[in-house]
């Protein structure tokens, strides 16, 4: 039995974890615009100084997800190679794991909601970058 791992399949998976990233970050934003959560942070600096953190792990993750991602496709082991797709699900989820604290912590301001949004919206690239870079046609070994 042959099955393969397509960028169509890539794309699904990704287009999950987008949806999760995004309802996440939108009832987050929800959440605090309506006053159902306080606010704990508000000082910029401490503000800002979280955003720029968030924003530099979540684009440093990239390349070693994608990097990642193309070890496993390329190893022996057929069964890790479907771990793909459930790790680009996990990892175009995972931005908007990283926006939610940040809007629930900080979003005082329109200006931290948007940054925390854009943070979220970070769910693109990811999608992207692992439909663009990891193999697209791969057949597995059978089994």
């Amino acid at each position: 039995m042959t099955s393969q791992i397509t960028r169509s399949n890539l794309i699904l998976t990704g287009l999950i974890g987008l949806m999760g990233a995004v309802v996440a970050t939108v009832l987050s934003v929800g959440l605090v615009t309506t006053g159902l959560i306080p606010v704990l942070i508000t000082r910029p600096i401490l503000v800002w100084g979280i955003f720029f953190f968030l924003l530099t792990i979540s684009i440093a993750e990239i390349p070693l997800m994608v990097f990642g991602m193309r070890r496993m496709v390329a190893g022996d082991n057929p069964k890790a190679r479907y771990l793909v797709l459930v790790t680009n699900m996990a990892y175009t989820l995972f931005a908007g794991v990283y926006a939610v604290p940040f809007i629930l912590l900080t979003g005082s301001s329109t200006l931290a909601l948007v940054a925390g949004s854009l943070l979220g919206a970070l769910t693109f690239v990811r999608l992207i970058s692992a439909t663009l870079f990891v193999p697209k046609d791969i057949i597995t070994n059978e089994f």
